[in-house]
């Protein structure tokens, strides 16, 4: 008798499989069967992860690629606020397609001493990316624009925008407040609104105060993330 392949997705829900997820599960972790696709947005990360820092897991990771990508096709422009050492900002343009890609960070702009200023000084303290670096890691793709300051002062002169996919990763409950002002109303109808540090109670409480009355449903991700898609 030949021998039967068993094909990957029964494998993962075998005994050995169910046995994995258990042990996962305890551990606040989970097991996922990828398809090739994934597979290879995986390998986008891991090689991210290689090359700066990434704060995110894989799962916000992918979860991110795969919004990005689906967005793609509505043909208008993406941003990202809260840029750091540019990983995830890489992630997005390796799948925007032609989109232009705008993406605002304070970067080195902090010297000035105005109350925001200073709170976000207070918060990120020596973290952060510089511009240069930033931009040599993106020098690859094609149309990103980096504005450099606090938003949204640093989107001045881009009111007339209109989004496909914004990622919001600014880590204050204020910062989150203005990004979801400025973005929320130039938001394509389909585009997507994907925000970071869900788990955080300020900026948790940010997004749903913001939501409570609008037509979107705000959905909070198990790993972290928050997001909408505009009607």
């Amino acid at each position: 008798m030949r021998p039967v392949a068993i094909p990957a997705a029964l494998r993962y829900q075998s005994r050995k499989g169910a046995f994995a997820r258990r042990l996962l599960a305890r551990r606040g972790a989970v097991m996922a069967h990828l398809p090739a696709q994934a597979r290879d947005d995986l390998a986008l990360v891991h090689e991210t992860r290689s090359r700066t820092a990434l704060l995110m897991t894989d799962a916000a990771a992918l979860h991110l690629i795969a919004c990005a990508r689906a967005a793609a096709r509505l043909g208008g422009t993406m941003a990202e606020a809260g840029v750091l050492m540019g990983g995830s900002a890489r992630l997005i343009a390796a799948v925007k397609g032609a989109a232009p890609l705008h993406l605002f960070d304070v970067f080195e702009t902090l010297q000035a001493h105005d109350a925001t200023r200073s709170a976000v000084a207070a918060h990120f303290g020596p973290v952060h990316g510089t511009l240069a670096a930033v931009a040599d890691l993106l020098s690859p793709f094609a149309g990103i624009a980096l504005h450099p300051g606090i938003f949204p002062q640093s989107a001045a002169g881009l009111e007339d925008l209109r989004f496909a996919f914004v990622h919001i990763d600014l880590d204050l409950p204020e910062g989150t407040r203005a990004a979801l002002e400025f973005f929320h109303p130039r938001l394509l109808p389909g585009g997507i609104l994907v925000g970071d540090d869900y788990a955080d109670p300020g900026v948790c409480a940010t997004f749903e105060t913001f939501f409570a009355e609008k037509p979107e449903t705000l959905i909070a991700l198990p790993w972290n993330q928050g997001m909408i898609v505009k009607r």
